[in-house]
């Protein structure tokens, strides 16, 4: 077996006796929790908003600030869950380099941006998101710099 199909292997489950799947100290292990089980969440979310649009809720449809700001959790709830996904991949084969700084860096900004929206959507003033849309920039700005991060220390390739 050549090297290249030898790693490739051992990525595979059951590729090899020695290819187990990751240790809990692996630094994406928990990306890929988080991701999977956030995905879930925020699927379930879409799946009641448009709940709330089928059956004509008054306290969603009648309130456009809410609409829009559950619209937007929704949307990076589940995209940026999906950039979990794809970062753990990546890491796993070792397309990226993610330390822990990196991958809490990620993890947060995952939280922080969707959760800005929602609850500035649930409680906010007349025509105005309410206080708690101060997440989304701080989610913004973690999330920029992570990616940022990432992309200067990714390994260089021969």
């Amino acid at each position: 077996m050549s090297k290249s199909e030898n790693k490739l292997a051992s990525r595979r489950p059951g590729g090899s006796p020695s290819a187990s799947m990751p240790s809990p100290s692996y630094p994406a292990a928990g990306l890929i929790r988080q991701g999977w089980i956030s995905l879930a969440l925020w699927i379930a979310f879409g799946i009641l908003i448009e709940g709330f649009n089928g059956f004509r809720s008054p306290a969603y449809l009648d309130d456009a600030v809410r609409r829009e700001m559950f619209r937007l959790a929704h949307a990076h709830g589940t995209l940026l869950n999906l950039v979990l996904l794809g970062a753990a991949i990546s890491a796993r084969l070792d397309l990226i380099r993610l330390g822990r700084m990196a991958s809490l860096g990620l993890c947060s900004a995952a939280v922080l941006l969707p959760a800005g929206f929602l609850f500035a959507g649930l409680w906010h003033l007349k025509d105005e998101p309410g206080p708690a849309i101060l997440l989304v920039p701080v989610g913004a700005v973690l999330l920029l710099v992570t990616v940022i991060y990432i992309s200067l220390t990714l390994p260089r390739r021969r």
